[in-house]
Formats: C-alpha cells, sequence, structure tokens
C-alpha cells in the first residue's frame, strides 16, 4: 500500500472517531451553552497550530521540502494560533467585538487549511520523512477542520444549538 493511501486512511478514521466523539460527547454539552462559551473551547483547538512551525524547522522534515512553502505553512499556522488564543479570550470575557473576531479568526484558520493542503498534497508530502507531522495532519488537523465547521454552525446559528 501507498503512502498516499496509508495517509487518508489514517485521515479517514481520524475523521470519523474525533467527528463521532464531538457527536456524542461534546457538542450536546456546547448546545446548553451560550454561543460565547460554547465557542471557547471549539477556538482555543487551535492555539495547537503552533505545531505546523515544525515545518520551518531543519531536522524536522525532510531537507527538499520547499523553504517557503515552510515559511508560509508555519507562519500562518502560527499565525492562525496566536489569534484562536486572542479569540478565545475575547470571547471568554464576552468583548464586544468578540463574535466578528470569531469570524475573522475562522475564515482566516480554514482559509489557511484550503490553501495549504493542496499545496503539501501537490509536493506528494506523504511520500518524505514528516517526523512527528504525519501525526499531527492525522489527529489534530481533522479536529481542526471539525471545529472549523462547528464554529461556523455556532456563528450561522447563535442561539443555543439542537
Amino acid at each position: 500500500m501507498d503512502n498516499f493511501i496509508i495517509l487518508n486512511m489514517q485521515a479517514t478514521a481520524g475523521l470519523l472517531t474525533f467527528y463521532l466523539a464531538f457527536r456524542w460527547y461534546v457538542f450536546p454539552r456546547l448546545a446548553k451553552l451560550s454561543v460565547y462559551d460554547a465557542l471557547v473551547p471549539m477556538v482555543l483547538i487551535h492555539g495547537l497550530r503552533y505545531l505546523g512551525m515544525v515545518f520551518m524547522v531543519d531536522t524536522q522534515v525532510y531537507d527538499e521540502f520547499p523553504d517557503d512553502l515552510a515559511f508560509t505553512v508555519g507562519i500562518w499556522d502560527y499565525s492562525t494560533a496566536i489569534l484562536a488564543i486572542i479569540t478565545a479570550v475575547a470571547l471568554k470575557s464576552k468583548w464586544k467585538y468578540a463574535l466578528a473576531l470569531t469570524w475573522f479568526f475562522n475564515i482566516f484558520g480554514f482559509t489557511d487549511l484550503l490553501v495549504a493542503f493542496p499545496q503539501v498534497f501537490g509536493i506528494e508530502f506523504y511520500n518524505y520523512d514528516l517526523g512527528t507531522m504525519w501525526w499531527a495532519f492525522v489527529t489534530i488537523g481533522v479536529v481542526n477542520v471539525i471545529s472549523h465547521f462547528y464554529i461556523f454552525y455556532r456563528l450561522i446559528r447563535p442561539g443555543k444549538a439542537a
């Protein structure tokens, strides 16, 4: 079996596992909370996106990984992480523009994924030594996708979710 198939099988299994865990255990509890309180943990998950900077570390990915792509992925992910932390504080404190900031954060972070995924797949990154990034992609990456969709859902339907 080739690496592309293995990566996609793992990502699919991770996506299904995390989706069911969130759907059965997390989302029902968040549904009872205000939009501000429900979004805090979903936004805070993205604070872990600082891990994308590992692409910029010489010893963590293969030598041929394009430096410009590593920089782009690393900086966008790090920016998303910092923005997530600021947004979580704004939501927790119920700042006046917290929901507007959450929209900005979620669009920025989701755009990061939409831009990065085709680029890293285009260079067939799964065929090279990725170190810890393989694990991060098939676990944290899928959780990020699920949380982005939930955040959009709660922003569109800010009342208590069903």
